[in-house]
């Protein structure tokens, strides 16, 4: 990366730190360019070079974040070629992720309408590719859609609360929670709850 590059790199970070800060007392309706580069100090120009608008900039912010969640799941497959293996890797990064951008997400979450449903989207057809280029939407027994929109769905909604919680709890082991969530399925947890009570009183 040339000094050029690193130059105009620094300046979209600029504008996006001072988009988020913005967020944190305006609604996005409301931020204008003038408010956001007095915030990020810089001119309108300095803005319009890297940006049309408000709107642009904030689907470039919000993806720029998302194209880091899940890593490259499909090299690691190659490499350990294990689904099961992947699907750690993959909880790991994302958690990981959110965890070194907190303010990202809870700015995100708190005060962007409908992030928590982009979120979920972008997770869904992540997944998606990934059934695509490992090849096993081949042999699922139920379709590719459903099964990652049960993951996505299952994803979304942990991150919700985990950054709601002010991230409470560090991120391996909210990894090992969604992992077990997934491959095991909650009416199987609930089933060996049952079990496990039934079987202590049975002692008693």
């Amino acid at each position: 990366m040339n000094d050029l590059d690193k130059k105009q790199k620094q300046s979209r970070n600029k504008i996006q730190n001072a988009l988020l800060t913005c967020l944190n007392t305006t609604s996005i309706q409301s931020i204008t360019v003038q408010h956001l580069c007095e915030e990020a100090r810089i001119n309108r120009s300095t803005f319009y070079r890297h940006y049309p608008s408000i709107k642009v900039l904030t689907s470039h912010t919000i993806t720029s974040y998302f194209q880091l969640l899940f890593g490259e799941p499909y090299k690691f497959y190659l490499k350990h070629h294990s689904i099961s293996e992947s699907q750690f890797y993959i909880a790991n990064n994302i958690f990981s992720h959110i965890s070194h951008n907190a303010y990202f997400y809870q700015t995100m979450f708190k005060y962007y309408p409908n992030f928590y449903i982009l979120l979920k989207n972008h997770i869904h057809q992540r997944y998606i590719i990934f059934f695509e280029d490992t090849g096993v939407q081949n042999d699922m027994i139920l379709d590719k859609d459903i099964v990652a929109e049960y993951v996505a769905s299952a994803y979304a909604g942990m991150i919700q609360g985990w950054v709601i919680r002010a991230l409470d709890t560090p991120p391996d082991e909210m990894a090992q929670r969604l992992i077990t969530l997934n491959s095991t399925g909650p009416i199987k947890l609930l089933i060996d709850a049952e079990k496990k009570g039934a079987g202590q009183k049975s002692n008693l």
